[in-house]
């Protein structure tokens, strides 16, 4: 038998001690059948049994970094945290987010005016700010946005530290030519960079209110759920509450706009702002708040696993990360596509030990030599299967500087090669990109597929997110995505070598640009929905979607999609009568359609097929 061949658990201590060996040599001094043997050992040994499917709650997850840092070691890699270590740690909440007593609103105006708002029917507590409590003055600051670009700055002349503010959601001018690209959602509009911006103002907490543009009627004005924006703590007290709210508020103390005019509504004002394009950030005459936000829920460490490869000569500060996600989902339940199976081991082969795998070949190859124009970081994230929070983390607490990281390459799920074809997201990311892309094949024949867009649900978001350009590799999906079945016996391996082959040219092709490449944010050829677009209220999976057909992700709770009974893992075939081309085929439909609709969907769910026909609700973002 060969190392190819065998299970972790059954393996000879001969092949054992061979492939540890071959892990420390360049790739030129082994053999093709020794490279494959490699990287088919960390495949193999990441999706053993042994390693309790890497959910970030097992013990098996330790094992998995253990391995992970000891070939950082071997190959030769530093390690990437500033006091010499390699580990970035941070919490991952599991289990359901439960709210406590303990949250409350209170509002106090002119004439003695005292407002306790209802929880569930007026505010809601979200999860993103924490459990705290805050008291102030209110201060409107608008949508919360500050764009050089647009010459907009919703805090211009306002001090908002230790006052509570109003925040509108989403962006102004959501329309062709509008500002804030337009149509086009601008990370103005995403709920970390607002709270980013909060966190820098020093606001003590935040009443979220919906737009009038996203919620034009009081029966759109829903309230997100607490986990709605997700679990990791990041601001103050944050709490969203209703319109009539607000409207409350502003009539008995309007805001003045310039020339005396009174905004004596939300209605009022986002018409303004919209208008005029000029904030309209201040104090709320005579009010005050209270606010106290608790919740309760279960958090396991987790860590992002860091080494680093120096560059040399004059780029050697600039950086280029090369990243996969090494944690699954465990033991199943949350994230599976198989309900029924929960308690199995679900080893996650191709998602992803097999983009761990080519982290670490690139590691070895890299550190081997020669050295390269610019820092190579390799990272293997944890908590992606949670919603990104490794990728996340880094982003928010970068070990080197992102105004100098020039571009991130992803691997999730690069196992299933067929017919040599390979799909590169992000290749519209960087004006340089289509040229490296088609000079790697050169090199390493491989049969192409580019996508200009970046908006797949993997690890190089959140650094798109903040303007830095990415590639991500892609092989294909495949029935047994998320199920105990997506075992290392299903991968081809040389297949996953080939990959990395041809991501090893691409790497060697950004590094070796005399400036670093220019980011590009516009994406040809894809529509994203925008405000007017009914909602459905499903995240779909677009690192494993394509032309067979949507893999959805998660379900929002309370939307169309939970209501007729769509659930993670089902895999939209059919729109209507077309058959899915991609997740563009949904936009375009949706787009096309309005509130209360019904939208006909065909579903495999596993071996059965299924038509459902969820009713469209009004549009949200």
């Amino acid at each position: 038998m060969t190392c190819g061949s065998i299970r972790w658990l059954n393996s000879t201590v001969s092949c054992l001690a061979l492939c540890l060996s071959a892990a420390v040599l360049p790739a030129e001094d082994l053999s093709r059948e020794e490279i494959v043997k490699r990287v088919t050992f960390d495949i193999e040994y990441l999706a053993s049994d042994e390693l309790e499917g890497r959910g970030v709650e097992t013990k098996g997850i330790e094992l998995a970094a253990d391995h992970i840092l000891k070939e950082y070691q071997q190959a030769g890699l530093k390690p990437g945290l500033p006091d010499g270590t390699w580990r970035q740690e941070f919490d991952v909440r599991i289990g359901d987010v439960v709210v406590t007593d303990s949250n409350s609103v209170l509002l106090r105006g002119p004439n003695d005016v005292q407002l306790t708002l209802g929880l569930e029917s007026e505010f809601q507590p979200i999860r993103r700010g924490g459990s705290g409590k805050a008291s102030g003055g209110l201060v409107f600051i608008g949508y919360g946005i500050t764009s050089e670009e647009d010459k907009y700055n919703d805090y211009a002349g306002i001090d908002v530290k230790g006052q509570i503010v109003v925040l509108i959601r989403r962006e102004p001018q959501n329309r062709p030519g509008g500002a804030f690209r337009g149509e086009e959602t601008s990370p103005n509009a995403y709920i970390d960079r607002k709270l980013e911006l909060l966190k820098q103002s020093g606001a003590a907490a935040v009443l979220f209110v919906n737009d009038v543009a996203g919620a034009p009627t009081p029966e759109a004005d829903e309230l997100a759920a607490p986990a709605s924006f997700g679990t990791e703590e990041g601001s103050a007290p944050f709490v969203h509450v209703k319109q009539a709210v607000i409207d409350q508020i502003l009539k008995a103390s309007p805001l003045k706009a310039a020339g005396d005019k009174t905004l004596a509504s939300l209605k009022d004002l986002c018409a303004h702002i919209d208008e005029t394009l000029q904030p309209v950030s201040q104090e709320i005459a005579g009010w005050t708040a209270e606010v106290s936000t608790g919740f309760e829920g279960k958090s396991v460490k987790a860590y992002n696993l860091i080494g680093v490869v120096e560059g040399e000569g004059p780029l050697a500060d600039e950086t280029i990360v090369i990243g996969a996600h090494y944690d699954h989902l465990g033991f199943g339940g949350y994230g599976s596509r198989t309900a029924n199976r929960t308690g199995e081991v679900h080893n996650g082969a191709d998602d992803n030990a097999s983009g761990t795998a080519a982290v670490l070949e690139l590691a070895r190859r890299a550190a081997a030599g020669p050295k390269p124009k610019r820092r190579m970081v390799f990272i293997c994230f944890s908590g992606e299967e949670r919603g990104l929070l490794g990728s996340q983390h880094y982003v928010k607490s970068p070990v080197f500087p992102l105004e100098k990281t020039v571009t991130m390459i992803n691997f999730d799920m690069i196992g299933n090669l067929k017919n040599n074809l390979v799909e590169v997201n992000g290749v519209g990311t960087a004006k340089e990109f289509t040229d490296i892309v088609r000079k790697a094949d050169e090199v390493i024949p491989v049969d192409i597929t580019i996508v200009e867009g970046a908006f797949a649900g993997s690890d190089h978001l959140p650094f798109y997110q903040s303007q830095i350009p990415v590639m991500f590799c892609f092989t294909g999906m495949t029935d047994i995505y998320h199920t105990p079945d997506d075992d290392s016996s299903t991968l081809n391996m040389e297949g996953a070598v080939l990959v990395i082959d041809y991501t090893e040219q691409l790497l060697k092709g950004i590094d070796a640009l005399e400036t670093r490449p220019e980011f590009a944010s516009s994406q040809p050829g894809r529509r994203r929905p925008t405000s007017r677009t009914p909602y459905l209220g499903l995240q779909p999976d677009l690192a494993a979607s394509g032309a067979d057909g949507i893999v959805i992700r998660a379900v929002r709770p309370d939307s169309p999609a939970q209501a007729v009974g769509l659930t993670t893992g089902d895999v939209i075939t059919r729109v209507g009568d077309t058959q899915v081309d991609g997740y563009q085929t949904l936009i375009e439909k949706l787009v096309a359609s309005k509130a209360g609709d019904k939208l006909k969907l065909t579903i495999k769910r596993g071996e059965q097929t299924l038509e459902l026909e969820p009713t469209l609700a009004p549009p949200q973002r």
